[in-house]
């Protein structure tokens, strides 16, 4: 599992490999810098997963690793695109704020969840209920993922061309989408097996 230094460290990494990307204004690399970063976090959070599962970590150490996976793709993506929109990109596009906004507070849900669980399990508690909110949670938000790669398509907002303001954030967020529901996928099939 991910320790807070290594979870600062990968962020830092993830959010320095994509805006120095952006700043190249290539876009075809800054896609593919952001499609390597979500890829990263996935495998890592699937190995991890896969680690816990290997040892009989039991199910709240689980959604505790989830969470905090979670937690970095959102943080990633809201530091990504509030320090693109910034500072790196010229164009303006207006909204970049508010998924900034969204993406932060997922962040911090995400990551408050996880202590939670952790706090408990600390303390030699298991809180069931907590872990199937948890469940519910995940399930949400792989819909809600779902549910945005779609949109992307039907709006013709990805692949998005370079003369658009929102061209980077559109691959923000469909590789942001596709990894939250990659981890997502990997942590519901690993509950089911735990």
């Amino acid at each position: 599992m991910l320790s807070l230094i290594g979870w600062l460290f990968s962020l830092a990494a993830a959010v320095c490999a994509t805006v120095l990307a952006t700043a190249a204004s290539q876009p075809t690399l800054q896609m593919i810098a952001v499609a390597a970063v979500c890829l990263v976090i996935a495998v890592m959070a699937i190995r991890d997963h896969q680690h816990l599962m290997t040892i009989g970590a039991p199910t709240d150490a689980i959604a505790s690793s989830t969470a905090r996976y979670l937690g970095l793709v959102w943080a990633w993506a809201a530091l990504t695109v509030l320090i693109t929109y910034l500072f790196i990109i010229e164009k303006r596009w207006p909204e970049w704020w508010q998924f900034f906004i969204g993406f932060a507070f997922a962040s911090v849900a995400s990551v408050a969840f996880a202590n939670l669980l952790d706090r408990d399990r600390a303390a030699g508690r298991t809180d069931d209920t907590l872990v199937k909110v948890g469940r519910v949670l995940v399930q949400a938000q792989l819909v809600g993922m779902v549910a945005g790669i779609i949109s992307l398509f039907v709006d013709n907002k990805f692949p998005r061309a370079a003369t658009h303001a929102d061209w980077a954030g559109c691959n923000i967020f469909f590789f942001g989408a596709l990894a939250i529901a990659v981890i997502s996928l990997d942590a519901l099939r690993s509950r089911a097996h735990a």
